[in-house]
């Protein structure tokens, strides 16, 4: 393995290892729903600025049936992340969110280990892994 894969897959075991201390010490020692929402509602923009960094590097990637494959999978990922999430319209459960974001990079980023060691899979960047 090189030291390349070693730092990136350091890099990642960290950021979740770090985000799921967040989630747990942060985020619950708050009595207040108001500071809970407003922790987690961090958490989950951070999420989602990573996620879209991971889409980005894995979009880079691909050739152009990959990255068709790409965008109509996050399509479809986008609505089951807010059917999942959505407790009623216009409400979104932060937390779910955070959670599901953070899945979805992991995937993502299982795709470009993939890529980097020549093998880009265009079914399973396509897959359905949710």
């Amino acid at each position: 393995m090189s030291f390349k894969k070693i730092i990136t897959a350091a890099a990642a075991t960290l950021f979740l290892a770090t985000a799921a201390n967040a989630i747990e010490t942060n985020c619950d020692k708050y009595t207040g729903t108001y500071d809970r929402t407003y922790c987690l509602s961090k958490l989950f923009v951070d999420s989602d600025g990573e996620l879209n960094e991971v889409y980005k590097d894995l979009r880079e990637r691909l050739d152009d049936n990959g990255k068709s494959a790409l965008k109509k999978a996050e399509i479809k990922w986008l609505k089951y992340r807010t059917g999942r999430c959505e407790t009623s319209p216009g409400t979104i459960d932060v937390r779910c969110s955070y959670e599901v974001n953070v899945e979805r990079a992991n995937y993502l980023r299982d795709r470009i280990r993939e890529c980097r060691s020549n093998h880009c899979d265009n079914a399973a960047v396509g897959r359905q892994s949710w």
